[in-house]
């Protein structure tokens, strides 16, 4: 019989790293100058996302809640970084940004 209570370490892992990628992706998009630099941030926040996801997906497979929380907080970078692409890209092409 599966205890509610108890939590799978992937349910755990996949919210700790769902909040250090969306500390990573906003440390990348908010103190960092040049594009090259402000890229790494976003692009390792956006990893630790899918790694949260996975291991959020993982953990509810067995029944774990926080597994669920992992998968929130890791699309909150992956879906912040499509709006940024979507609108953000085309207004810095036209502008000769890149």
């Amino acid at each position: 019989m599966i205890d509610l209570n108890e939590h799978t370490q992937y349910g755990v892992v996949s919210i700790i790293l769902g909040f250090i990628g969306i500390v990573l992706y906003l440390i990348g998009w908010f103190f960092y100058t040049f594009a090259d630099n402000r890229l790494y941030g976003m692009v390792a926040g956006v990893i630790f996302g899918i790694i949260s996801i996975i291991l959020g997906y993982i953990a509810k497979k067995h029944g774990d809640n926080y597994g669920l929380y992992g998968i929130y907080l890791g699309i909150i970078p992956i879906i912040i970084s499509l709006i940024i692409i979507l609108f953000v890209t085309p207004f810095s092409v036209e502008y000769g940004f890149y």
